[in-house]
């Protein structure tokens, strides 16, 4: 691979990360709105469906982003590659920079780290926020009661 082909894929990596990210706060969005008005009122069995559902749909989320990791490692490797040979251009260089320790928070982790550990730690800490209102918070009912009744007949 060239450093642009390299470079635009690294690139296309971060659209990827950020629609992956968007798609899990869509998720997480629309199951909370399922509990607030059906799953919160159910009985145990159809929470751990719910529950089994939700963590089915965020594993499969979680296999994705961990293999898009393992690309854009690679792919930092192929520009390290390129760089050895002496061939890396400035934008080369500026990409390979957020991958660099050098570069990161303290000289000690890279910014390619600190945003992987956030986008981990956020996971983690969604996948304990849902088990805590699937199963332990007391869901109450609307504060505006809304029911349908018949229209009176002329």
């Amino acid at each position: 691979m060239t450093e642009a082909e390299v470079v635009e894929q690294l690139v296309e990596f971060t659209n990827i990360v950020l629609v992956g990210v968007s798609l899990i706060f869509s998720v997480v969005s629309a199951y909370i709105v399922a509990l607030n008005y059906f799953i919160g009122s159910a009985n145990l069995l159809a929470r751990l469906g719910s529950f089994a559902f939700i963590t089915l749909v965020l594993g499969m989320l979680m296999v994705v982003m961990a293999g898009a990791q393992a690309t854009q490692v690679g792919l930092t490797e192929r520009l390290r590659e390129i760089d050895g040979a002496g061939g890396l251009t400035a934008a080369g260089r500026a990409v390979l920079a957020n991958a660099a320790p050098a570069a990161g928070v303290a000289g000690q982790v890279s910014i390619d780290e600190v945003v992987r550990i956030c986008i981990w730690i956020g996971f983690g800490f969604i996948y304990v926020a849902l088990a805590y209102l699937t199963f332990l918070h007391r869901w109450t009912p609307d504060a505006i009661p809304v029911t349908i009744q018949q229209r009176p007949e002329r």
